[in-house]
């Protein structure tokens, strides 16, 4: 009997899309450890509903929360005077699976704090997000160019140090 040596490997290729897919994305913050953003944490009490209408007139209901918000729940300082000088330097890199990335000043985040513009999401009205789209996927209103889908990471970066007050 011949061995089918070529099964694993195809088996391997056609599997690995799907267990990419399920992978969330990776939360990066200064001075902290990485760390995976579980989908289920933008639901629940402090989600919010994102409305999305499609070119024809079709809307389509997201569930999440704002970026900013999830940004300082993982631990990014926007109370204190000090955390408010580091932040005024800092940008948000938000990349998907396949390479695409957007950029948001943490400034531009919470000029927005009342109204957010910038929502993370993790599941439509109809449920989970397609594949394609999570299972965490980046919604921007009014700048359909910076709504990322499938996101891979989401990193804080400082452009330049403010030094702290003493």
């Amino acid at each position: 009997m011949r061995k089918q040596t070529w099964l694993a490997p195809v088996l391997f290729v056609c599997a690995a899309p799907l267990l990419l897919a399920q992978q969330p994305p990776i939360l990066k913050l200064p001075g902290a450890p990485d760390k995976p953003l579980d989908p289920a944490s933008l639901l629940g009490t402090s989600q919010r509903d994102v409305r999305i209408e499609d070119s024809a007139g079709n809307t389509t209901v997201y569930h999440g929360m704002a970026l900013l918000d999830v940004l300082e729940r993982g631990g990014l300082d926007l109370k204190t005077m000090n955390g408010q000088r580091a932040s005024a330097a800092q940008v948000v890199l938000a990349s998907g699976r396949d390479g695409y990335t957007v950029v948001f000043s943490v400034g531009e985040l919470t000029a927005n704090r009342a109204n957010p513009r910038v929502f993370l999401v993790a599941e439509s009205s109809e449920g989970e997000l397609h594949p394609n789209e999570g299972p965490v996927r980046l919604i921007v209103y009014g700048d359909k160019a910076r709504s990322a889908y499938a996101l891979a990471k989401i990193e804080l970066k400082a452009l330049a140090e403010n030094k702290p007050v003493r």
